[in-house]
């Protein structure tokens, strides 16, 4: 699993264009991050918050995660699934629990429980992604050991249209 998440990792950089130090064998995923990170002088948890925002844009992935909800709200709903999804695919990653809170004034939190912290990093650019995909307007905050989400208006855009299969054309 450790080579599909890099050559994952390498495939987003490539797309962002920016250059992979080649060598033999494949780079690890964090080490690549942190290089591309140097090279375009920006945060490397701001460059995972954007390699989670790719992921949603691979249509396989796109059509898992979409089925998981109507709307965005409903989507955050089943967000405690996500991690249990994730081991179907693979059991080699170590990925974190995901539990979801709201607070007497709206917002939804969202707590990680173990696994590295680059998730919240990664889960923040996929659930910015998703509310873009389904036409939510929301603040996405990283806060200590998780997300803080304010959806100001769940129904702000028109939402991608969605099918099942990638066959059905749009009608």
């Amino acid at each position: 699993m450790h080579d599909l998440v890099s050559r994952a990792v390498e495939k987003f950089l490539a797309e962002e264009s920016v250059p992979i130090q080649a060598g033999p064998g494949i780079l690890p995923p964090g080490q690549m991050l942190r290089d591309a990170a140097l090279h375009l002088d920006k945060p490397v948890d701001e460059l995972v918050e954007d390699l989670g925002a790719w992921l949603v844009r691979q249509d396989e992935i796109w059509r898992l995660l979409r089925f998981c909800g109507r709307d965005f709200l409903d989507f955050l709903l089943r967000i405690e699934e996500l991690p249990d999804r994730i081991r179907l695919i693979t059991d080699d990653l170590d990925v974190p629990e995901i539990a979801l809170s709201r607070s007497e004034d709206g917002l939804l939190w969202i707590a990680l429980s173990g696994g590295p912290p680059v998730w919240t990093a990664l889960l923040g650019g996929l659930l910015r992604a998703m509310a873009d995909d389904y036409g939510a307007l929301c603040v996405i905050t990283p806060q200590a050991g998780g997300l803080c989400i304010d959806v100001s208006d769940s129904a702000f855009a028109a939402a991608r249209t969605f099918h099942l299969s990638s066959r059905v054309q749009a009608r």
